[in-house]
């Protein structure tokens, strides 16, 4: 049941028009996934962009998607911690340097130590992560709640 379907039934009018008004600023957010995983990429990019509503871009090569990355351009970007060539925490900090204020979501299907991690990784500790498996659901509210922020 959709967020707005919710609102309805709960008969709060300042939650529908709140979750309407979102829902329109999120058909135009962009969103920008990087993992070495073709079907990975496939699968959220349907399921960012179907119910969604979000513009998706996917690369399966980091360095591709560095080289093709467009500044000021992508709300949000997910991007797999572990890929060959250059990992996604190496990714991060190139991304950043293009465009600093661009959200990013980590991807993993590790388990992550954020103490080691913030060590090792200061500025990227308080980011937001994914444990892989995810379900789409939970993958869109994610997504969803980083772009509140």
């Amino acid at each position: 049941m959709s967020r707005i379907s919710n609102s309805i039934i709960n008969n709060d009018p300042i939650s529908i028009v709140s979750d309407v008004a979102m829902m329109g600023r999120m058909k135009n957010m962009k969103v920008l996934v990087v993992d070495d995983d073709p079907d990975i990429t496939s699968l959220y990019k349907d399921a960012l962009e179907g119910e969604g509503g979000f513009n998706v871009d996917t690369y399966n090569d980091p360095s591709q998607a560095l080289s093709d990355f467009k500044p000021d351009y992508y709300d949000i970007s997910l991007i797999d911690v572990r890929m060959p060539g250059m990992n996604g925490f190496d990714l991060y900090k190139e991304l950043k340097k293009l465009d600093p204020v661009i959200k990013v979501c980590f991807i993993t299907g590790f388990e992550v130590n954020y103490r080691a991690l913030q060590d090792i990784f200061p500025e990227i500790a308080q980011e937001c992560y994914i444990s892989k498996p995810t379900t789409m659901k939970e993958l869109k509210e994610h997504v969803d709640h980083l772009l509140q922020e």
